[in-house]
């Protein structure tokens, strides 16, 4: 009985309840734990909220474009970065943004924070092929130490993987640019401003590559879809005065232009306030004040040395003020802008007209260097030199040989231009027609003008008029040759030449019928004329 009485209290003891203040302690922990997992749970997604309020501010702040958006936006990227330090797409942002202030604005102190932030970007990148914003950032900044082919290595190793988004497009024309293949960049910078057309700094970039090119009127068109998705965008705007003067048009609305900007000075960064400077000398240059032209240029150049327009614009103020000086200033934009045409092309025209054909001929000589071993699509896989396809390149160096009495240079010039069956095919028929012209090969020229010439008074060249109607007067069929004249009468109205201009010209025919004894030809067409200006 002894025993059974002694295990049973065993039992009761190993089966001891535990006391209520114990339960309840273990309730509290429990809740004390429950309630911090809860607590920490709220926290992180506040914060992850509170994140991506920051970067959608930082992108919609950036998507305007100017200098002082893109500040802001950077300060809600450290505003991001006060919450958490390691939000990949934060870092790319930020390497993107002062990427941009640092080597398209000029702004000091921009490139160690766009190094920073591209390191540690690349450093939380994930292998993910949609993760490659870094990347781009990393092959826009190799392009910058002028290492274009290893950007290129760079980008086609992202597109292997599938990547594929505007910011890569523009890196990826921005390369093509620098290697002079001019094709594939504006096939680029297309695609890349239909991805981004909210953005206008994509368009903005395709207007400049496209002035660069001396295409004023598809500049003007791209720059003109830049203040459409921001009318404020600053570098557009100035941009696209540019590109208003190249055309010779509308003086007073730039001078508008810069009047507003002049009053938003503090807005300016250094590569804005040198644009600003560099489109007051083109200004200056229309309205024929070379020495103002030269002091706005060099002002220019004191803020950004590298500043294409004002070294463009310094070259052209010396070549009016006929200063020696002018072949240097050329070569020296040239040089800094080896794979731009308008340098180039438009400073071989000038040293021809001031007597330079040696200049001339040498700012053409370093272009085709520069080209000569480029290669572009042909289609079909085909690829051929770049300087074959080049007929701009052809037509100018024709137009100089020309001009310095080199008529069988400038004949086969022309001739390669003619084989390139491009954009100028009608422009170097009218070179190379004129020239036969000059030389009296009626036959030759009649039937490379006749191409260009329609009877309906429709030709891209109005200039090839007059060439075929001076053809037609020597060949005596003066009745068709005043039908000629007229035509490029009308078409040199319509593009505003001046009055004076046009009724020397009508009267300078008129003389012509005249000495070659067709009096009554010599009067209906100054009837007809006069009707016409009137």
């Amino acid at each position: 009985m002894g025993m059974a009485s002694g295990s049973s209290g065993g039992q009761r003891d190993w089966k001891r309840r535990e006391s209520l203040g114990s339960a309840l302690a273990q309730v509290a922990l429990v809740a004390v734990l429950l309630g911090g997992a809860v607590t920490f749970v709220v926290h992180r997604g506040q914060v992850r909220r509170d994140t991506e309020t920051h970067l959608k501010a930082a992108q919609g702040l950036a998507q305007r474009g100017n200098p002082a958006d893109l500040t802001k936006a950077l300060q809600e990227l450290d505003a991001l970065f006060a919450l958490d330090a390691d939000v990949y797409g934060a870092h790319a942002l930020a390497a993107d943004l002062h990427a941009a202030l640092w080597l398209e604005h000029h702004q000091p102190g921009s490139e160690a924070p766009a190094r920073e932030h591209l390191a540690r970007a690349e450093a939380l990148e994930s292998k993910d092929a949609e993760r490659y914003g870094a990347r781009v950032v990393r092959a826009w900044v190799t392009l910058s130490e002028g290492k274009a082919p290893e950007a290129a290595g760079l980008l086609k190793a992202l597109r292997e993987r599938g990547a594929s988004n505007p910011k890569l497009w523009l890196v990826q024309a921005r390369t093509d640019q620098a290697l002079g293949n001019l094709q594939a960049a504006r096939q680029a910078y297309a695609r890349a401003t239909d991805g981004a057309w909210k953005d206008p700094r994509f368009a903005t970039a395709y207007g400049e590559a496209l002035l660069q090119e001396g295409l004023f009127a598809q500049a003007g068109e791209a720059l003109g879809r830049a203040t459409s998705a921001n009318p404020d965008h600053l570098q557009a705007r100035l941009t696209a005065a540019l590109a208003t003067l190249a055309l010779h048009g509308r003086p007073d609305e730039v001078e508008r232009t810069l009047k507003d900007l002049q009053a938003r000075e503090a807005e300016l960064s250094p590569a804005l306030k040198a644009r600003a400077l560099a489109t007051r000398a083109e200004l200056a240059l229309t309205r024929g004040n070379p020495d103002a032209a030269l002091q706005e240029a060099d002002a220019a150049l004191a803020v950004s040395p590298k500043e294409p327009y004002a070294l463009f614009a310094r070259a052209k103020a010396l070549t009016a003020k006929k200063d020696p000086g002018a072949r240097a200033a050329f070569e020296a934009a040239a040089a800094q802008h080896k794979t731009a045409p308008l340098f180039s092309f438009e400073g071989a025209k000038a040293l021809q007209q001031l007597g330079d054909t040696a200049g001339a001929l040498a700012l053409l000589d370093g272009y085709e260097a520069t080209f000569r071993n480029i290669q572009v699509s042909a289609g079909e896989g085909k690829t051929v030199s770049a300087l074959e396809r080049d007929d701009r390149y052809w037509l100018t160096r024709g137009n100089v040989l020309e001009a310095s009495g080199r008529q069988d240079e400038a004949l086969a010039a022309y001739a390669q231009a003619l084989a390139v069956k491009g954009p100028q095919q009608a422009r170097a028929q009218y070179a190379q027609g004129a020239l036969l012209l000059a030389r009296k090969d009626y036959e030759g020229a009649k039937a490379v003008l006749t191409a260009v010439t329609p009877d309906n008074g429709t030709s891209s060249v109005p200039e090839a008029y007059t060439a075929m109607a001076e053809l037609l007067f020597a060949q005596g069929d003066y009745a068709t040759g005043c039908q000629h004249h007229f035509f490029a009468l009308s078409r040199a109205r319509g593009r505003g030449v001046p009055s004076e201009q046009l009724q020397a010209q009508v009267a300078q025919i008129g003389k012509q019928l005249t000495d070659a004894g067709q009096v009554k030809m010599a009067q209906a067409w100054k009837t007809e004329a006069e009707a016409l200006l009137k």
